[in-house]
């Protein structure tokens, strides 16, 4: 019997959330796609980033991609370990790239869990930039169409990104195409990057949204769900985490005539 697609959008340190949104969905019921961005935005100090990436290591018929902020927590963990590649890096504004990380929630305690914790970050290093799952769906973090100029195909792409991560460096090289949004709001853009992989549509996070539940657009050919899941990510005062199915669904049928 065939189980349903479950998928997981951005979770951002709010392990404990994330416990209580897969409850209804017992591991062996279901195929989870997580689709990355496991750091930066839980309880300061509690590792939930961590702890979220490694529940997803360790969940049965579980796939997962990268997302920014856990490129942006290998980046941190080679300066940690003595790497200079990027040099004196800063923003346009000054900031370098440890400040840059704590002024969007990085936690220590993550850092020093996966340091303290081969496996996950060789899990880590070894996760792709896409997923193309069984029905032509593609799986991936960011909503832009940057991981086109990295290859032909969804296996040239991972390849590339597996062979950067393995090299000193290659996590902040990796970090830089999963940065854009909005890419496929424009239906033209979304059609071409669909075409280019061979794909029926896309599933993303990344981009924040304020439905319900995970937003569709462009006649269901892009899905996202980054419902602003985590309860401790700063926001305006008095606003409060999206709902969990913002986040968390079973991946609809594919739109009628797609592909």
């Amino acid at each position: 019997m065939t189980r349903a697609t479950l998928i997981v959008g951005d979770v951002q340190g709010d392990v404990d959330r994330l416990r209580q949104a897969l409850e209804p969905y017992p591991e062996d019921e279901v195929d989870t796609v997580f689709l990355g961005d496991f750091f930066q935005g839980g309880e300061p100090g509690a590792g939930g980033g961590a702890a979220a990436a490694r529940l997803a290591m360790t969940r049965r018929n579980s796939r997962s991609v990268l997302g920014n902020h856990d490129l942006f927590l290998l980046v941190m963990l080679e300066r940690s370990q003595g790497g200079d590649q990027m040099g004196t890096w800063t923003t346009r504004d000054g900031l370098s790239i440890e400040d840059l990380w704590l002024s969007r929630r990085g936690d220590w305690a993550d850092l020093d869990a996966v340091a303290k914790d081969s496996e996950l970050e060789a899990w880590l290093r070894a996760l792709p930039f896409l997923v193309e799952l069984d029905d032509g769906t593609l799986a991936q973090h960011t909503d832009d169409d940057r991981y086109a100029e990295i290859g032909g195909t969804v296996d040239a792409v991972n390849a590339a990104v597996r062979t950067w991560l393995g090299t000193p460096g290659g996590a902040f090289t990796s970090l830089r195409y999963t940065i854009g949004r909005h890419g496929f709001d424009d239906p033209v853009r979304l059609r071409r990057y669909l075409e280019h992989f061979g794909v029926k549509r896309v599933v993303h996070g990344h981009t924040p949204h304020w439905d319900d539940l995970p937003i569709s657009f462009h006649g269901g050919l892009a899905l996202g769900y980054d419902g602003r899941f985590s309860r401790f990510w700063g926001r305006a005062a008095g606003e409060e985490p999206g709902p969990i199915g913002a986040t968390v669904g079973i991946l609809p049928p594919l739109p009628v005539g797609a592909g």
